[in-house]
């Protein structure tokens, strides 16, 4: 199985896919390999680009907001939320500590964002398009999957452990922006979810990331391939290193490595 993060992964900087990088993702799958996708991207409510006529990859699996959605093919399998009553408590908490940051909410079918010293923050529904201004404090009742901030330079990061509960951890992305989210919402349980599910062995799966989300999917996975333009410490666990996202990095890695495989 192929196990592909998105951005800066399998897509180019303008976000397309090369076509002889979808030449090659097709050729795993015609000779066999199932094809998932993970990735830190929030679930589309419509037609989903990377699978219409256009491009047509395969998609056997596909995790969405680092695996707090997890589908096989288009059924979903499996949620990993921060449950509403809990998330409110940890949303409001870190309201109050970190006053001026900028709070980003998934909480579908709505997405919520409080801009960096605002006291009030607009809700949008994914679904319909609605935009509602509204404070934090009066979110609609659904379940969370994932929280987002942005610190003030003088912000003191270790405060969120604090708000922490057995069911949600944090994680600080390269930007410097913190991540809540359940405890089973990674890439590396997404993962596992796969092997689980379609009986395939963690040691036949090839993982391919880039940054600091990515570096426990790749330890995981049998064979972890780390782009060109991934971060360094992502480089230093990997099992390869290919090409960059804009020089058909994925490509490059499926022709010279499972080139047996596609001539079989």
């Amino acid at each position: 199985m192929l196990l592909f993060d998105l951005d800066d992964t399998l897509l180019t900087t303008e976000k397309t896919i090369t076509p002889d990088t979808v030449e090659a993702i097709k050729a795993c799958n015609s000779k066999g390999m199932l094809v998932g996708y993970i990735t830190g991207r929030a679930r589309p409510m419509n037609n989903e680009i990377f699978f219409t006529d256009q491009y047509a990859l395969p998609r056997d699996f596909i995790a969405y907001y680092n695996g707090a959605e997890i589908y096989a093919g288009y059924i979903p399998i499996e949620s990993n939320v921060i449950l509403y009553e809990t998330a409110m408590k940890i949303i409001l908490g870190l309201n109050e500590v970190y006053p001026n940051a900028k709070i980003g909410i998934y909480h579908e079918p709505w997405s919520y964002l409080k801009r960096k010293n605002c006291s009030d923050g607009e809700n949008w529904n994914i679904q319909t398009g609605e935009k509602i201004k509204c404070n934090i404090s009066e979110l609609p009742c659904y379940d969370v999957q994932r929280i987002r901030l942005e610190f003030e330079k003088d912000d003191d990061k270790n405060k969120l452990s604090g708000f922490m509960t057995e069911e949600t951890i944090f994680f600080i992305n390269a930007d410097g922006s913190a991540m809540i989210i359940n405890k089973n919402a990674t890439k590396e349980h997404a993962l596992i979810k796969a092997s689980e599910y379609f009986n395939i062995p963690l040691s036949d799966i090839i993982a391919f990331g880039d940054d600091i989300n990515d570096m426990k999917m790749l330890q995981t996975a049998g064979i972890g391939v780390a782009m060109g333009n991934a971060i360094d410490r992502v480089k230093e666990i990997a099992d390869y290193i290919t090409e960059t996202n804009d020089n058909e990095g994925v490509s490059v890695w499926i022709n010279k490595y499972l080139s047996g495989l596609l001539r079989a």
